[in-house]
């Protein structure tokens, strides 16, 4: 089987599986976060370095992001927490995940 025909089965067998409502660092399987994206609703663009988000809820805790690294405030990193409407969605073939 070619590699683009197993990359077609595993997407369509990873469609099958329920996505998370909501998803946390620490609560949720490594391998589930492995291949899980968070993205806005409204843009569909991903929200990268998630800590924990609630589709249902809408909500979304990340580390702050400037220039790809993580923002230090006073010894710690800077946590964002967002309302906002989003989609938990399964990677597939996209390169990335959101954690």
């Amino acid at each position: 089987m070619s590699d683009e025909v197993e990359g077609q089965v595993a997407a369509a067998a990873e469609s099958d599986r329920p996505v998370p409502s909501s998803v946390e660092i620490g609560v949720t399987a490594v391998d589930v976060l492995a291949d899980i994206r968070v993205v806005d609703a409204e843009t569909g663009e991903r929200i990268d370095k998630v800590i924990f988000a609630d589709a249902d809820a809408g909500k979304v805790r990340r580390y702050a992001v400037e220039n790809g690294a993580l923002v230090l405030e006073q010894d710690q990193f800077k946590v964002i927490e967002e309302d906002r409407p989003i989609r938990i969605e399964w990677l597939g073939n996209k390169r990335k995940n959101s954690f």
